[in-house]
C-alpha cells in the first residue's frame, strides 16, 4: 500500500512540472483535394490576379477556382506546344506559341494576336515582360518587342553579334531561356557550334552587355531583389572544365558574375532565391541552399529521386520539392525532411505556396492537388 501511495504521489509531481504545452506530433500533410487529370501541364501553375488558378497543357491555356474545378480553357495561337502565361495589371493574360503571342482576358475571352512567320525551330515558347511595361518575345530570328495592346514596337534582327546590321536569320540559334526586370531584359541562346551566351538588352533593343555560358543543354533564369538575376546552367557534357553552375548577375553592371558556384551535375534545377539570405536549387538528388551574397555553400542534403525547383513558404520557415517517384517533399531550413506524401505520378514542377500553409502541386499525369501541410498539434494553454 505505501509503494502505491508513493508512486500515485510521484505521477501527480510530473503532472505538475511537465510544461505546459507540448507537440502531439510533427508537420504532416492534408490532401484538401484532387482535381481531375486534365492532361500534361507545360509549366508551372500560376495564380492570377483574380484569385484563380492557370496552368498551361499542350497549347490550352486552362483556368481552375481554389476548390479544384475547372471553369474554362481556351486554345492559344498556335498548335503547337504554349510556354508559361504573362499577366499584367490591367486583366490581361498572354500566352507565347512557338512563333506568336495570345492575348486572353481573365474571364475567357480572346484578344488580340501577335505572330512572326517563321521557318520551326527547337526553341520553347517563351515570352516575358521587362522595361517599358512591353512584352518580349525571343525567337531565333531576332527579339521582338510588342506593347500589351498588341502593337508592334521594335526588333533586332540578328542575335550575332557580328552581324548587328545583318536581317539573314540565324536559323540554327536555340533560345533556352529569357526573363525581364525594370531595368533590362535578358534572352540565354545559342547554338551547339559557337556555344551559348546570356545577353542583357534595353527597353529600345540595345545590347548592354554579353556573357558566354559555353556549350550548355540547358539554362534557367529567375529575379532577384535590387536589379540582381540568377541563373543555372547544364553542361553539354561534365569534366573537368564543365560543370553544373549557379550565377548571379546585376541588370546594371558589366556582364561579368557577381559570383558563380559549380556542382559536377548536369540537371541543376532553376533557383529560388529566399527571404533569409539563401538560395535553392535541385541537383543530383541533393537539395542545395548557397549564400546570396558570395555564392558559397551553406548545406546540402541528399534527397533520393529529387527533381523539381524548390519553393520556399517564408512563413513557415519550409521548403517544398517533388521527386521522380511520385513524392512531394517538406524540408526545414537546415535541410532536414520533414515529411513525404506519394502523389500519383512525378512531381517534376516548382510546387505553389500559398499562404496559410497551402501549395499546389501539379504531377506529369496532370493531376492537381490542394495540400495543408498541418503544423504540429500543440496541447495545453
Amino acid at each position: 500500500m505505501r509503494r502505491m501511495i508513493i508512486l500515485a504521489l510521484t505521477l501527480l509531481l510530473l503532472l505538475f512540472i511537465a510544461p505546459a504545452s507540448s507537440s502531439a506530433g510533427e508537420w504532416s500533410p492534408h490532401v484538401v483535394w484532387q482535381a481531375a487529370k486534365i492532361g500534361k501541364i507545360a509549366s508551372e501553375m500560376q495564380l492570377g490576379p483574380n484569385g484563380l488558378f492557370y496552368a498551361v497543357s499542350g497549347n490550352k491555356l486552362i483556368v481552375m477556382h481554389e476548390n479544384g474545378g475547372k471553369l474554362w480553357e481556351s486554345a492559344g495561337l498556335d498548335s503547337n506546344k504554349s510556354g508559361r502565361p504573362v499577366f499584367d495589371s490591367h486583366g490581361s493574360i498572354f500566352i507565347p506559341g512557338s512563333a506568336s503571342i495570345q492575348e486572353f482576358k481573365l474571364n475567357g475571352s480572346s484578344g488580340w494576336s501577335f505572330k512572326i512567320y517563321q521557318k520551326s525551330s527547337k526553341s520553347a515558347a517563351l515570352l516575358t515582360s521587362g522595361p517599358g511595361g512591353l512584352l518580349y518575345l525571343p525567337l531565333p530570328s531576332g527579339l521582338y518587342a510588342v506593347d500589351t495592346s498588341g502593337h508592334y514596337k521594335w526588333m533586332i534582327t540578328s542575335w550575332d553579334e557580328g552581324y548587328k546590321s545583318s536581317t539573314q536569320l540565324e536559323s540554327d540559334i536555340e533560345v533556352y531561356a529569357c526573363l525581364g526586370n525594370n531595368q533590362a531584359v535578358f534572352v540565354i541562346l545559342g547554338n551547339q557550334q559557337k556555344g551559348f551566351s546570356l545577353i542583357a538588352l534595353s527597353g529600345e533593343g540595345k545590347v548592354f552587355w554579353r556573357y558566354f555560358l559555353g556549350y550548355i543543354k540547358e539554362a534557367n533564369l529567375v529575379n532577384g531583389k535590387d536589379g540582381l538575376i540568377y541563373a543555372t546552367v547544364n553542361p553539354k557534357k561534365i569534366d573537368r572544365l564543365n560543370k553544373g553552375t549557379v550565377y548571379a548577375f546585376d541588370s546594371n553592371g558589366d556582364g561579368k558574375p557577381l559570383w558563380s558556384y559549380h556542382v559536377i551535375f548536369d540537371d541543376l534545377t532553376a533557383p529560388t532565391p529566399s527571404e533569409h539570405n539563401l538560395i535553392y536549387f535541385c541537383a543530383g538528388e541533393r537539395l542545395y541552399a548557397i549564400n546570396k551574397d558570395d555564392g558559397t555553400e551553406a548545406w546540402y542534403q541528399p534527397l533520393y529521386k529529387a527533381i523539381s525547383q524548390p519553393s520556399v513558404d517564408e512563413s513557415s520557415k519550409r521548403v517544398y520539392l517533388g521527386t521522380e517517384d511520385k513524392r512531394l517533399l517538406a524540408v526545414t531550413l537546415q535541410g532536414r525532411l520533414d515529411w513525404e506524401l506519394i502523389l500519383d505520378s512525378k512531381v517534376s514542377m516548382q510546387p505553389l505556396v500559398r499562404p496559410g500553409g497551402y501549395l499546389y502541386a501539379v504531377t506529369d499525369a496532370g493531376s492537381i492537388y490542394k495540400i495543408k501541410d498541418e503544423p504540429p498539434v500543440t496541447n495545453g494553454g
